[in-house]
């Protein structure tokens, strides 16, 4: 009797109770009759899913030169932490990449992997193991050195754009010299195109601070970077209009990045680490000093690209330094210290928030999609 009532059940009720399962849930289901399995492949059930999924962690792990592996940990909250620290064990998905590069950034389930050295840029879904491998844009035997890269999705039409910001002369001429007074070129990849397209110039080569040349953030449909150390630039990707905006108070530079739903600046002092929050998106008096971190002559030396990665209930707070094992905050004592645990001890560790979904690069026009 139980089975007859869920199988007449509406289709958009067994999406709702179905999308609320995890990844891993969700996989098991969809081999268990052939029309749970047509049902978790469509749109619906995609963005259903995707709205509830919790966001946790891919953990990356370099073996060797030509070895790296990625695992998933499903969610990130306190409990987590309470049970890393009580010996309890951790719900880790080994998601097999058949890659070895890093991981720039992820939106929406959707990875983008960078090779710094070759130039090329793979978008990649580990749940639906399939990706595809972007085009180079610019000249493939310039310096990788001074490209900026990000990756994001517009607010309306809901479109995954890759954007590359680089040297108008590295991608055009033989001549790979430059000088500060060369001006930038913005490139836009949207998914589903298959091509790089040009926007126009944005400014020049002595604009862009040091800190540009990290992952632009991604925010409110829109692209971060720092220009001219005390101002934030921004890409809007739906109408791919450039803005600019005021830093936090008195910083010049620091690492940017997303903060509980806010943009953030990790700003170092002599004696401390400050994050500043933008409490209202594009408000510059809405800066606010959040967290302020003493140093810790230990560990100091990678504290300079903090990435936030999580902030708990009771304050404290999980970040990432791009390359290495989680540094933990602890708010009451304003201190910080590693997460001496052993899913993060091994060397050449980098951990990226990961919110898993179901949205398949298969179902975006004009790309060749290769499966894994």
């Amino acid at each position: 009797m139980g089975e007859d009532l869920f199988q007449n059940l509406p289709s958009e009720m067994i999406i709702n109770i179905l999308s609320r399962l995890d990844c891993r849930t969700t996989i098991r289901a969809k081999c268990v009759c052939k029309p749970w399995l047509d049902l978790l492949t469509t749109h619906e059930f995609v963005k259903s899913h995707l709205s509830k999924s919790l966001t946790g962690l891919v953990i990356v792990e370099r073996k060797s030169v030509s070895m790296m592996t990625y695992k998933m940990v499903d969610e990130l909250d306190l409990n987590l932490y309470l049970n890393l620290y009580c010996g309890l064990s951790i719900s880790v998905f080994n998601l097999d990449l058949p890659f070895c590069i890093e991981i720039h950034t992820s939106i929406n389930g959707l990875i983008l992997l960078r090779e710094w050295r070759c130039g090329y840029s793979i978008l990649c879904n580990p749940v639906t193991r399939d990706f595809i491998k972007l085009p180079y844009p610019g000249n493939p035997l310039c310096s990788l050195k001074l490209e900026l890269y990000g990756f994001g999705v517009s607010r309306m039409s809901e479109k995954y754009k890759v954007v590359r910001i680089s040297p108008e002369k590295h991608n055009h001429s033989p001549e790979l010299k430059y000088s500060n007074s060369d001006e930038c070129e913005c490139q836009v990849y949207t998914v589903g195109t298959g091509a790089w397209r040009r926007i126009g110039k944005c400014g020049e080569i002595r604009d862009l601070s040091d800190n540009s040349l990290m992952p632009m953030t991604f925010l409110c449909g829109n692209l971060h970077w720092w220009w001219k150390s005390t101002q934030i630039s921004s890409l809007d990707l739906e109408t791919e209009l450039f803005s600019t905006f005021s830093g936090p108070p008195c910083v010049k530079g620091g690492y940017m990045s997303s903060l509980m739903g806010c943009l953030c600046v990790c700003h170092n002092s002599y004696m401390q680490i400050n994050m500043w929050v933008m409490k209202k998106y594009g408000d510059e008096k809405s800066w606010t000093k959040e967290f302020s971190m003493l140093r810790d002559c230990t560990i100091w030396d990678c504290l300079r690209h903090l990435d936030p990665i999580k902030v708990f209930r009771n304050g404290d707070m999980l970040m990432s330094h791009r390359k290495g094992r989680p540094l933990y905050y602890s708010r009451n004592d304003k201190t910080i210290r590693y997460l001496d645990v052993d899913l993060f001890k091994s060397n050449g560790n980098g951990i990226r928030p990961y919110t898993p979904s179901f949205l398949s690069l298969k179902t975006f026009a004009t790309e060749n999609v290769t499966s894994f």
